[in-house]
C-alpha cells in the first residue's frame, strides 16, 4: 500500500480541518485497532485520515509512531510537518527539525523548513540565521533568496527586501 501524503497548502498555516464526528472518531479508532502495530506505513496513512477528519492531535500520534518505526520515512516526516504548521504547532515542528539537523546537518530541505517554521511563528531572527545558513552552501540559491526577501518584506524592510 502506498503511503499517503497530506496536501502541502501554505496559506492555509493556523487553519484546521473540518471538525469530526462522532461516527467518524468511532470508525478511525476501530481501524486504528486492527492496523499491524509495526507498520509504519500503516500508521501513517492513518495519520492521513486522522488529519482529514480533523482529528490534528491523533494525526500527529500516529505520524509520530511511523517515525518511531522508521526514523528515515520521508513522507511521514512530512506529514508530520504539515500538521504543526496547519495546526499552530509551530514549537513542535521546530524541535522536531531540529532534532533532525542534529542528526543529518547536512539535510538542507529540513533547515529550509526550520527557516520558514521560524518565519511563520514570528521568529525571525532565527529564521535568517537557518537562511543565511543555506546561503553559505548555496550562494546563488533563488529559493532562499525569495524567502530572505519575503522575510524583509514582512517585518516592514522593504528596501532590504527588494535587494534580495
Amino acid at each position: 500500500m502506498p503511503e499517503l501524503l497530506l496536501p502541502t497548502v501554505p496559506s492555509a498555516a493556523g487553519s484546521s480541518p473540518p471538525p469530526h464526528s462522532e461516527r467518524d472518531r468511532k470508525i478511525l479508532v476501530a481501524l486504528a485497532a486492527r492496523i499491524d502495530p509495526g507498520d509504519a506505513g500503516a500508521h501513517n496513512n492513518l495519520g492521513v485520515l486522522y488529519f482529514n477528519k480533523g482529528m490534528v492531535e491523533n494525526a500527529v500520534s500516529q505520524f509520530e509512531r511511523a517515525l518511531e518505526i522508521d526514523p528515515r520515512m520521508q513522507v511521514a516526516q512530512r506529514n508530520l510537518e504539515i500538521a504543526y504548521f496547519s495546526s499552530g504547532y509551530f514549537h513542535r515542528l521546530i524541535a522536531e527539525l531540529t532534532e533532525r539537523l542534529r542528526e543529518w546537518p547536512d539535510d538542507e530541505a529540513a533547515r529550509r523548513r526550520l527557516a520558514r517554521a521560524y518565519l511563520q511563528s514570528g521568529e525571525h531572527s532565527r529564521a535568517v540565521r537557518e537562511f543565511y545558513h543555506l546561503l553559505t552552501r548555496a550562494p546563488d540559491d533563488i529559493e532562499t533568496l525569495v524567502d530572505l526577501g519575503r522575510l524583509e518584506k514582512e517585518v516592514g524592510r522593504f528596501d532590504e527586501a527588494r535587494e534580495w
